[in-house]
């Protein structure tokens, strides 16, 4: 009488190729707070820059409900 057949083993997933990893690239070091303040002619420095109501307003399209003060 013949042997029992060994169960078929499921076949593996393809395991991937080891890809060289690139270096992480550094950090550029932190900037002090003085160093940080834009110029007067900087370009991209926009003078009318709205806050608020008004940023929400223009952006979004909000309209106000109601308005009330926190007193």
């Amino acid at each position: 009488q013949p042997a029992p057949a060994a169960a078929p083993q499921p076949p593996r997933p393809p395991q991937p190729a080891a890809v060289p990893q690139a270096p992480v690239p550094q950090a550029p070091p932190p900037v002090s707070p003085e160093d940080d303040v834009p110029e007067e002619d900087d370009p991209d420095l926009v003078d009318s820059a709205l806050t608020g109501h008004e940023l929400i307003v223009r952006e979004l399209g909000a309209t106000v409900v109601e308005e009330y003060t926190n007193e």
